[in-house]
């Protein structure tokens, strides 16, 4: 293992403030937490500047988005060279790719992150690839990468984020939620690949036997509009609640019974589900390569078929008619994710890779 610090140089070209920057954020705090010194390049917006600010990081944001800015590797090759990086660590494909040219032009060993079922090109000119599930690895093989040249380190989740959560009582009364009625939601970007009109479809389904079920559906996104009319269409307009963008989604997934993400396309592996399991609530997504990592079917939630609100209504409606076994789920999942999806963990499986690619400079 490393031996003496580092000067680790983070890329990361985000669209908004989501489940890889969430990680990449929390991996660059517990990388400095460990004594090295992390430097953050991201873009201006999608609050995480501030966010980052806030925890403590030196953040820089130079103008390096886009698959055509070809400035961009020269501009983090400076950058990486001014802060006498040992490494430059990227985050999803614009960073990916930029960011391995940059590593070429200055002499820097570096290491793509795949946080997604990705195509293969903007990650084959690092160093060394690291996915968060074997899912994603095995996509990246079956293009034609090398298994040899990547390695796994499941996502961590920040414990911190669960020391401080807003009382049930009170965060239902903030949403306008009555105390006492069934309440399930899902925390993710609002698009179509994400499968929330689904899930408004299966709601819709049980209006006979859960008239008063609730569903919170946490995110931004262009799908918005759709998503409300939908509801209206549907005629649960009424117990449809759309929260935009929350900085307390944790808060508010805990006023939750149970968590969805009913996803069409693979995800890299549906950390929502994982913070849901340390939650101890139960889960129901779609059977898909990632996410069927973040959840172990009938152990820790259900799996069911993506884009059929049938079979999602029909999971629904087995765990909101058994509490016990929403418990016994629940409790399952949450030792699960304390064994598996942890910031020590996943920072300890990134430092191996650090120590290799530096080894081989």
């Amino acid at each position: 293992m490393i031996s003496a610090p580092l000067s680790i140089l983070q890329v990361i070209t985000q669209r908004r403030f989501s489940g890889a920057e969430r990680i990449c954020l929390a991996l660059c705090e517990e990388l400095q937490h460990r004594g090295h010194r992390v430097t953050l390049l991201c873009k201006e917006t999608g609050n995480m500047p501030e966010i980052a600010h806030s925890a403590a990081l030196a953040v820089r944001t130079p103008a390096i988005s886009g698959k055509i800015n070809f400035l961009s590797p020269f501009r983090i090759a400076a950058i990486a060279r001014e802060v006498k990086a040992d490494v430059i660590h990227t985050h999803l494909s614009t960073a990916g790719l930029w960011g391995s040219v940059a590593g070429k032009i200055a002499g820097i060993p570096t290491v793509a992150h795949v946080h997604a079922m990705n195509s293969k090109f903007c990650y084959q000119f690092a160093g060394r690839v690291v996915t968060c599930s074997i899912g994603v690895k095995e996509h990246l093989v079956s293009q034609g990468m090398p298994a040899e040249t990547i390695s796994v380190a499941y996502n961590g989740i920040d414990m911190r984020r669960f020391e401080a959560l807003t009382d049930k009582t009170v965060m239902r009364r903030e949403l306008d939620l009555p105390l006492h009625v069934p309440v399930i939601g899902c925390v993710a970007h609002l698009s179509e690949k994400k499968g929330q009109k689904f899930l408004l479809q299966a709601v819709s389904m049980l209006n006979t036997t859960h008239p008063d079920l609730h569903c919170l559906l946490v995110g931004e996104g262009d799908m918005a509009d759709e998503l409300r009319r939908l509801a209206d269409e549907l005629g649960i307009g009424e117990r449809v609640h759309l929260l935009g963008f929350r900085r307390d989604a944790t808060s508010i997934m805990n006023v939750m019974d149970i968590a969805i993400l009913p996803s069409i396309a693979k995800e890299g592996l549906g950390l929502v589900l994982v913070e849901a399991a340390l939650l101890n609530k139960p889960a129901i997504a779609s059977n898909a390569p990632g996410i069927d990592e973040a959840l172990e079917d009938g152990v820790s939630g259900i799996l069911v078929p993506p884009g059929n609100p049938e079979q999602l209504a029909s999971a629904l409606e087995r765990l909101l008619s058994d509490r016990e076994l929403c418990t016994r789920m629940g409790t399952a999942g949450c030792r699960r994710a304390l064994e598996m999806f942890t910031i020590a963990a996943m920072t300890d499986a990134v430092e191996a890779v650090y120590d290799e690619v530096i080894s081989k400079k």
